[in-house]
């Protein structure tokens, strides 16, 4: 096998194309990676079936068995070989090299090369101050992206805030939310989030997912022009009735959202909270309607005739004595 491989690799340099041709099928038959750098004259091949053979030779074996080839490859400075560099990042094991290459790329006349190669740089935490810098001014939106999800300045982050790219906004947003904030910080946010619909969107789920102490302001800026996705919010977040945020939502008063989550629940928890919001005087009649009707098929039960039972002795409000009278007498 030794031999055909070294045989294959001579004939790379064969006058006939179509023992070169050959040749080539054979090494890559072979998975012969000792045969990467035999490949870099057709680099420049007036054949494109050539070049494109020896991207692929570089992109398959240069990472882990020659490097050094890439480095070549990224000064060449033509665009399918940085494309194919940008490409194989992760599977250089030596960091530190693939900053290297990565700092090669970030003048690239192609976009993705350069997002990839700032990516590179920002995940293994190698970019310099200078650089993170420049990423943070630049003219590419997915860079400003990407330098706002590593950047620890809160300033910085506020200030992206005012970015006009949405996906930079996203970003920022994202990484202020789960950081603790002084008051004016915080009222910055708040500020940016009730004034931006998707950002207010992205806010509420983490905000549930981390118990953030500014739930209740979210839920407060548009609890009634978006109360159907705060619910839907809070259905996918909380799943039992005695969880501390329903209780933080209602001692500021966001009755509704936490009744609008209980309908339809039938466990023991949420019956003791059902319970409570039916004699809340904060809760809405319409809540309280819609909660009786979603009883209509435990009517039997002893426990909720007696709920019905006592809102006819107790309550005067028209909508809650209809569907408390339907509950009693289905």
């Amino acid at each position: 096998m030794a031999a055909s491989i070294q045989s294959a690799i001579a004939k790379l340099k064969h006058k006939d194309v179509r023992q070169r041709r050959r040749a080539v099928r054979v090494l890559f038959d072979s998975d012969a990676h000792e045969s990467v750098e035999a490949f870099s004259p057709f680099l420049d091949d007036d054949d494109v079936w050539f070049r494109n053979k020896a991207i692929e030779a570089y992109r398959r074996w240069a990472p882990k068995h020659a490097p050094h080839l890439l480095e070549d490859l990224a000064k060449k400075g033509q665009l399918d070989g940085q494309r194919c560099v940008a490409m194989v990042f992760d599977s250089i094991a030596d960091t530190s090299y693939s900053a290297v290459l990565a700092r090669l790329l970030l003048d690239s006349s192609d976009p993705v090369v350069v997002r990839r190669a700032v990516k590179q740089l920002l995940s293994t935490e190698l970019a310099t101050s200078t650089e993170l810098q420049r990423f943070k001014s630049s003219d590419d939106h997915v860079i400003r992206s990407a330098a706002a999800s590593v950047n620890p300045q809160i300033s910085d982050l506020l200030e992206c805030l005012k970015d006009p790219h949405p996906d930079v906004r996203r970003q920022a947003a994202s990484s202020l939310l789960i950081l603790d904030l002084d008051f004016d910080a915080n009222k910055a946010l708040q500020d940016a989030l009730e004034n931006d619909e998707a950002l207010w969107k992205l806010a509420v789920p983490i905000a549930l997912e981390y118990s953030r102490p500014y739930l209740v302001d979210l839920v407060e800026a548009k609890r009634n022009t978006e109360r159907r996705f705060l619910v839907q919010a809070l259905k996918e977040a909380v799943h039992e009735a005695d969880d501390p945020r329903l209780q933080t939502l209602l001692d500021a008063g966001c009755t509704s959202v936490v009744a609008r989550w209980l309908v339809g629940r039938n466990d023991s928890k949420s019956d003791s909270l059902r319970n409570d919001l039916l004699f809340d005087e904060r809760v809405d009649s319409i809540d309280k309607s819609r909660l009786l009707e979603r009883l209509l098929h435990r009517n039997e039960e002893p426990e909720i005739r007696e709920i019905a039972e006592k809102l006819l002795n107790e309550s005067t409000d028209e909508v809650v004595l209809s569907a408390a009278q339907n509950l009693y007498t289905a």
